[in-house]
């Protein structure tokens, strides 16, 4: 899975926003809005990965946090990018 298109991710005065760039940043209108988790997370989907692979990696991040709650941040947050049709499957 890899995102469709390619982001750029900042900080807005206490806020994290990613917005679209290069070639097709014309196709997506707006940004999104992000906490340090998924902004990680987004990072990782720029290249193409597993949901495995990012469970893994955020388990490296967060080894405080067991895998059932990584699961049930990660789980959600990917749906919502697949049902907005920014995330692809590779």
């Amino acid at each position: 899975m890899k995102l469709r298109y390619e982001f750029t991710v900042m900080d807005m005065g206490g806020e994290i926003a990613a917005v679209p760039i290069g070639e097709h940043a014309e196709d997506f209108h707006g940004m999104l809005k992000l906490n340090e988790s998924s902004a990680f997370i987004l990072e990782l989907l720029g290249e193409d990965t597993t949901p495995e692979a990012v469970h893994k990696a955020l388990k490296e991040k967060y080894p405080e946090s067991t895998d059932r709650e990584i699961g049930e941040m990660l789980a959600p947050f990917l749906n919502k990018l697949i049902r907005e049709g920014l995330l692809i499957a590779s």
